[in-house]
């Protein structure tokens, strides 16, 4: 089970078909809470990694 980010709630998973165009087109799974419709895919994970690595934008960040 796992519990959203956000509220606590419970998520389960959504399967989605991602259209890119005629030829490319995926299936899709992600994370979606019940309570607050929050959805988590390995994308969003990827980007939410990547921006605490370079440090979220309007934060001072400490200096060495």
């Amino acid at each position: 089970m796992m519990k959203c980010p956000r509220c606590h709630g419970l998520m389960v998973i959504n399967t989605c078909l991602n259209v890119e165009n005629v030829i490319n087109t995926v299936w899709v799974y992600e994370w979606r809470c019940l309570n607050c419709g929050e959805i988590v895919d390995a994308q969003t994970l990827a980007n939410r990694i990547s921006r605490q690595e370079r440090g979220s934008p309007g934060h001072a960040q400490e200096v060495a």
